[in-house]
């Protein structure tokens, strides 16, 4: 039995594109859910405080969204990757990018949902350091990203350099 080495490299950037955008989504959904969750909590707790934990809730869920955003842009480039001359040893380094970015994206969106969902609680608790809340929450959920990011960049890698 021959193997086409074209259909199989893009089975595997199909199936990474499939996984990266999958897997991608699942902490984006979790981190966002939550933090939406907590900021109802907030709100029939300190309806005064509607306004304000609001703006925190949309902020935070834009900021969890960010690494699934990163895996979508590792699903597209591998589903519209060009496999015309590309070697057997693609294959493998496609579907190892999707699963990286995937799996890369679920801790980061996770996390930051957590941050933003206790930002939102917070607020509702101690309404006067609202800024100090935010820009807190904002620095915390930066660094849980850079893990997202790592998992961009090497997942570029294993695309554009093998």
């Amino acid at each position: 039995m021959e193997y086409d080495v074209h259909q199989l490299v893009r089975l595997a950037a199909f199936i990474g594109g499939g996984v990266s955008m999958g897997l991608g989504a699942i902490g984006a959904a979790v981190g966002e859910g939550y933090t939406a969750s907590e900021a109802n909590i907030a709100i029939s707790r300190s309806p005064k405080q509607a306004g304000n934990i609001f703006k925190i809730m949309l902020v935070g869920q834009a900021v969890a969204e960010s690494a699934s955003i990163f895996a979508l842009v590792i699903a597209i480039l591998l589903l519209f990757a060009d496999t015309a001359e590309a070697t057997l040893l693609k294959a493998p380094c496609f579907l190892s990018a999707g699963i990286c970015m995937g799996l890369g994206a679920i801790g980061p969106g996770i996390g930051a949902g957590l941050t933003a969902g206790k930002a939102c609680a917070s607020i509702e608790r101690q309404p006067a350091i609202e800024n100090l809340i935010t820009r807190t929450m904002l620095v915390g959920q930066a660094v849980s990203q850079s893990t997202a990011i790592y998992a961009m960049v090497i997942s570029l890698i294993l695309i554009f350099v093998s």
